[in-house]
């Protein structure tokens, strides 16, 4: 039998800090209850795209690819293994929408207004805002799930290919900080195009 293959991402321990030490604070302005974290697929402030069969856990975010307009991933091959080159994580409180495990391309606008519909009107500007200032560079798609909502925001993502394209999963830490209003987070993020 086939074995999938994993990319897991993680973010550097100062962010993790950084992200843990502003939970539950505000300071009165809506920016307290977003985060915009860009990251790579190596170390903090470096940026590499890992090869074919690399499995790198480093400073990085969220993965994803299909390519149907219907959201789901493409019929690709098991245990090709996923390149991303950039994740960002964009999270705002008390936001809609629900965790997917399938990210869904992010193509053109039509699709992107789709994608953020159930966000509400604190993430989905964001989100939008985020997409737009993302240069997509040729053979790379932009992908987008939900892939956290509760106290905690991820410090990256776990992307794994399946026989039936990808899929994708929040790292969140375990902190043991209670919130009153959950955080949902979205990832963006560039894979290769199929």
């Amino acid at each position: 039998m086939l074995s999938s293959a994993t990319v897991r991402l993680a973010l550097a321990g100062a962010l993790c800090a950084a992200v843990l030490a502003g939970c539950g604070q505000s300071d009165g302005s809506d920016s307290a209850d977003s985060a915009s974290d860009t990251t790579s697929s190596s170390g903090a402030g470096e940026e590499s795209t890992p090869g074919a069969g690399d499995s790198s856990s480093a400073g990085g975010g969220t993965s994803t690819e299909g390519d149907t307009s219907s959201g789901g991933g493409a019929v690709l091959v098991a245990g090709e293994t996923p390149t991303t080159t950039e994740t960002r994580i964009v999270s705002a409180s008390n936001a809609d929408g629900d965790v997917t495990p399938r990210p869904v391309p992010l193509v053109d606008a039509a699709a992107v207004r789709e994608f953020v519909a159930p966000f509400g009107a604190d993430l989905a500007p964001q989100v939008q805002a985020a997409v737009r200032e993302t240069e997509v560079p040729d053979g790379q798609t932009l992908m987008g799930a939900v892939v956290a909502i509760g106290c905690d925001e991820p410090t990256g993502i776990e992307l794994t290919q399946t026989f039936e394209g990808y899929e994708v999963k929040g790292i969140v830490p375990k902190s043991g900080v209670q919130c009153l209003v959950a955080v949902t987070s979205v990832a963006l993020f560039l894979v290769d195009a199929p």
